[in-house]
């Protein structure tokens, strides 16, 4: 399954990125819809024949929602969020929850990592090519969060997860816009911290 991830560089409050996903079938999905709305609907339009299928929330923040009722209206698709996201639409997700996309054999897992909010969700394609995560990774990074609840979604929830995945977040805050997860564990300081301790020093260092 080839899919095709689409980084829009939309502005925003603070250097934000929306996404726009494209599947072979013609299955298509946007990923916080906020910032510049003409850009999202420009890369919507020249992907050309698609279907919109979802909307996906990674948390309720308006610098991740600001565009999401523009988007609507050019992107006619069900709002998937956490449900406790105040932004919460049709589809208000369970853990784990795996929603079809891109025929028979694609999809989209849905996984509940608290932290930066409670009501964040980062969403991964099953294909193993990309990892969507809001403000919870960024590249070399973490959002800010309660510390105990982002150490124990980080190591229980983000790290077991496959090398191969593309970390696409929120904001264009790291070296790169994106990179793979494999390098994210191997250069990102707040990955490599063995207790909750650790992670806790590492995170004063932020403000």
């Amino acid at each position: 399954m080839a899919f095709r991830v689409r980084q829009l560089a939309v502005g925003g409050f603070d250097h934000n990125f929306s996404y726009l996903v494209t599947a072979p079938n013609g299955d298509a999905l946007l990923v916080d819809p906020t910032g510049d709305a003409e850009l999202i609907r420009a890369a919507v339009k020249e992907a050309g024949a698609i279907m919109p299928r979802y909307i996906l929330l990674t948390h309720g923040h308006l610098d991740h929602t600001q565009s999401l009722g523009e988007a609507s209206v050019f992107f006619p698709a069900p709002v998937v969020s956490h449900p406790t996201n105040p932004a919460a639409g049709k589809i208000r997700l369970i853990d784990n929850q795996v929603l079809p996309f891109g025929g028979e054999d694609g999809g989209i897992q849905a996984i509940f990592t608290p932290g930066h909010s409670r009501d964040s969700v980062c969403y991964r394609l099953t294909d193993d090519s990309a990892l969507f995560t809001g403000d919870v990774l960024f590249v070399g990074c973490v959002g800010f969060c309660r510390s105990k609840d982002m150490y124990r979604s980080l190591m229980r929830r983000i790290l077991p997860l496959a090398d191969s995945l593309k970390v696409y977040s929120g904001h264009d805050y790291g070296e790169v816009p994106f990179r793979s997860l494999g390098e994210e564990k191997r250069l990102n300081p707040f990955l490599r911290c063995t207790t909750p301790e650790e992670f806790r020093e590492l995170l004063r260092k932020l403000d």
